[in-house]
């Protein structure tokens, strides 16, 4: 049986990251990049008119701090799910972004290669839903 497609935003300010990121997407059974930011104007925008399940969020951004994305985002789209990926992977940081609606936080130093299962894990959990 095949998963359900997962319509997937990735928010991030590194070009070389954020391409890094899409072809890790590509492993991914039934994911689909729908489109791509590094501003949080433009993030909010996607994630709030676009076809949207997934928004791969770094917290800094060209213009501002991921975590706007999230506060702009989360109450007006709660069934969007949010992976942090950051440099800043304090616990302060960790705290500020789980209390900002992510989902889950990954140091994007040595976590990121987590993101694939993390995202098989939900297309299988909303597969046995069904």
């Amino acid at each position: 049986m095949k998963s359900a497609p997962v319509n997937i935003l990735v928010v991030e300010d590194a070009p070389h990251v954020r391409k890094r990121l899409i072809a890790l997407l590509g492993t991914v059974d039934g994911a689909k990049v729908v489109g791509e930011s590094e501003a949080v104007r433009d993030a909010v925008r996607s994630a709030l008119d676009g076809p949207v399940d997934v928004v791969l969020l770094d917290l800094q951004l060209t213009d501002g701090n991921g975590l706007d994305v999230l506060a702009a985002v989360k109450p007006q789209r709660p069934q969007i799910r949010f992976i942090v990926l950051s440099n800043l992977a304090t616990p302060q940081h960790r705290a500020a972004a789980m209390a900002a609606g992510a989902d889950v936080f990954l140091d994007k130093s040595h976590e990121f290669g987590r993101v694939p299962g993390i995202l098989r894990g939900w297309s299988a959990a909303a597969d046995a839903v069904r």
